[in-house]
């Protein structure tokens, strides 16, 4: 990926997320029950195999004090990262004709 101007792997929000409920010593499943979610799909953003959308990222924000705009761009990041790494993107990518170049 540091050919692509990236320096660093991608990092999921939910693993920032994560090691913050750890640090405070919040348990997956009490966090789940006091904000009213399911328990697999706190699990599942948490382990990165669910994207942060802006309704979850207010919620951490209301209950953990995480500022969800940077969650967000945490994700927003994640996103464009891994959609850079996928060879069938890549690959489609590299079709498009430089249309500036050709004014």
């Amino acid at each position: 990926m540091a050919a692509l101007g990236y320096p660093f792997c991608p990092v999921h929000p939910g693993e920032v997320i994560k090691d913050e409920m750890e640090v405070r010593n919040i348990s997956q499943r009490e966090f789940a029950r006091q904000v009213n979610v399911s328990y697999t799909a706190l699990n599942e953003l948490l382990n990165g195999k669910r994207p942060l959308t802006p309704t979850t990222a207010l919620m951490f924000e209301a209950a953990l004090n995480l500022p969800a705009d940077a969650l967000m761009n945490i994700q927003t990041k994640y996103t464009m990262q891994t959609a850079r790494q996928d060879k069938k993107i890549q690959s489609w990518l590299e079709r498009i004709p430089r249309v500036a170049a050709m004014l």
